[in-house]
């Protein structure tokens, strides 16, 4: 009996298997990058509740506002999240009291999950003393611990000192 006869095979016989084990190789990277995605937006939820605890500086590191409130924000995983939110603010010593209210956030482009956060990039409308401030450039970064908001300085006169605001999840 000749064994080399019986494990050789024919060239289309290596081909089948080649092509094979390259599609299974590709499957299995796709499902493994899908799964990857899936875990972080898993992880950080579809809907988030939390308060504000931010201390604003000026530049030289002196605390001009201190910064409290409440924020939502649900349908996180879809193309349409949702950001309500209300920042207390006053200063250190308790006077100049007042609050912004965030609302109407609509997302640009699509979330980018870096580090277990997911990063949104949107407009939005916040109160002024003046009125609302519509279509107000917004970051958002939300983890499992922690939310900042960043504003575009410009539309609301440099107004959170050119900050984001800071809160956790709760």
């Amino acid at each position: 009996m000749d064994l080399d006869q019986n494990f050789t095979l024919t060239r289309l016989e290596r081909r089948f298997i080649l092509s094979f084990s390259l599609t299974i190789f590709l499957v299995v990277g796709m499902v493994i990058s899908t799964s990857n995605a899936s875990v972080a937006y898993g992880q950080i939820g579809d809907t988030k509740v939390g308060v504000f605890n931010h201390t604003q500086t000026d530049s030289s590191g002196n605390t001009t506002w201190i910064n409290s409130g409440n924020w939502s924000m649900s349908g996180i995983n879809s193309s349409s999240p949702s950001l309500t939110a209300i920042i207390e603010m006053a200063k250190p010593n308790g006077s100049a009291g007042h609050e912004h209210e965030i609302n109407n956030f609509k997302l640009i482009g699509s979330p980018v999950v870096e580090n277990q956060t997911i990063h949104l990039n949107g407009t939005s409308t916040i109160t002024m003393r003046d009125g609302p401030v519509t279509s107000e450039p917004t970051v958002i970064a939300l983890s499992q611990e922690k939310i900042d908001i960043y504003f575009d300085p410009e539309n609301i006169n440099n107004h959170f000192e050119n900050q984001s605001i800071s809160g956790i999840v709760n």
